[in-house]
């Protein structure tokens, strides 16, 4: 038999020995509230992953009590995923490896993982005789800024200025796109020439001329977030062809990265915004009786948004399937000002939109008066499975006659 290194860490048998508790301590991380929903722990992102904007409070779910404690990030967009040394990776001080560690850097967290299994509750060093007697230098008053996303038209950056009008390079008519752009566009029939150019997006090909315009959004269904004035903040990206790269993914046992549905331009807050929040819209006469009688309706994504906006349905999408604080805030007062302080959620009716609803749910009711629109067991289970952007109008009727009763 062959011996095993000198310094080999076998980090397989250390893993079931250490909590995420202690990996959290080890680093001098400050876990947020946990959750229990079902075997899992759920809890908002505290991971060193480059997330810029605050996640909802069951973005990670961690199977904790498996011994490797498999988790993956539900963040909209993020779906980053892995084991305890993963976590190790996104925690650890110093450069990561996007949760993927190789050489030395695994090297290191093998031997963290070996340390806190020994007992060893921090990475900090004991202070020094000379650090103990030297009085702290006070830290200086921290500045309070307003978080916010500048439009593109005033970006400092000559580049993110020339992106303001891009949606003047999209294709809105299958004919013209490519077989996976059109696909998406025929699977979703209510993505008409007109509603596209309505909401400004449409399918962007990957060749766009000699400036090559647009981009990582190349070669994705392009949405717009626009402020609440209608200015564009961002345009966001949507692989129309992930359903079938993420089969692929599961069905070769997860190996690599998690293929990515939506992508955002680095530096994006996207939880200070709501699509389809511009006034110009909200404020609409027709729009404005029907939210009286139905509250703000809240969906996930933009297509819902688009969708329902097809059935005469006003409503707002998080982007994501769970809700950011500042969401909240906006959401609570277009309650109040809008719909009698009424809140209406329609996450996707599934068990993913089950769990970030009652997040949701949670984080309004303290505010404003809030309801569900469906639920997988609601109206005999009929919507089971499903999103606001497959509704028929009979099927919305149907929906909309239970809110006003």
């Amino acid at each position: 038999m062959t011996a095993k290194r000198t310094g080999y860490i076998n980090v397989d048998e250390l893993m079931p020995q250490v909590s995420v508790e202690q990996v959290a301590q080890y680093y001098g991380a400050t876990l947020p509230e946990l959750k229990r929903v079902g075997d899992e722990i759920r809890t908002k992102c505290f991971l060193n992953c480059g997330q810029p904007e605050e996640t909802g409070d069951r973005a990670i779910a961690i199977k904790a009590s498996e011994p490797v404690k498999p988790w993956r990030c539900h963040h909209y967009g993020c779906n980053k995923g892995g084991n305890l040394v993963s976590l190790c990776d996104l925690l650890k001080p110093g450069v990561h490896s996007d949760g993927r560690p190789r050489g030395a850097r695994f090297k290191e967290i093998a031997a963290d993982l070996r340390a806190m299994v020994a007992g060893v509750a921090t990475t900090e060093s004991p202070p020094t005789t000379e650090q103990v007697a030297r009085p702290p230098t006070p830290a200086p008053p921290k500045q309070t800024t307003t978080a916010r996303n500048l439009p593109l038209a005033r970006s400092t950056n000559e580049r993110a200025r020339a992106l303001v009008n891009l949606d003047d390079k999209f294709l809105v008519d299958p004919a013209d796109m490519n077989a996976k752009g059109a696909a998406y566009f025929r699977h979703r029939p209510f993505l008409s020439p007109e509603v596209c150019r309505k909401w400004r997006m449409g399918y962007l090909p990957s060749s766009t001329g000699p400036t090559r315009t647009g981009g990582t959004m190349r070669g994705k269904v392009v949405y717009p977030l626009l402020s609440e004035r209608g200015e564009v903040l961002t345009w966001f990206g949507r692989d129309p062809d992930f359903e079938a790269k993420h089969a692929a993914w599961k069905a070769a046992a997860r190996e690599g990265r998690e293929p990515e549905k939506c992508h955002f331009v680095k530096g994006f807050q996207r939880g200070l915004e709501l699509f389809g929040q511009h006034s110009s819209r909200m404020q609409e006469e027709h729009y404005r009786q029907r939210i009286a009688k139905v509250g703000v309706i809240v969906v996930e994504g933009p297509n819902d948004v688009i969708a329902l906006d097809t059935l005469g349905v006003p409503a707002v999408g998080l982007c994501s399937n769970s809700i950011t604080s500042d969401q909240v805030k906006k959401l609570v007062r277009f309650a109040r000002t809008l719909a009698g302080g009424n809140i209406t959620l329609m996450l996707d009716c599934d068990e993913e939109g089950r769990t970030g609803g009652l997040q949701a749910l949670g984080a309004l009711a303290q505010h404003c008066r809030v309801r569900l629109a469906w639920s997988p067991e609601m109206y005999e289970g009929q919507f089971r499975g499903r999103q606001p952007e497959s509704l028929s109008s009979d099927e919305w009727q149907k929906i909309e006659a239970y809110l006003t009763t």
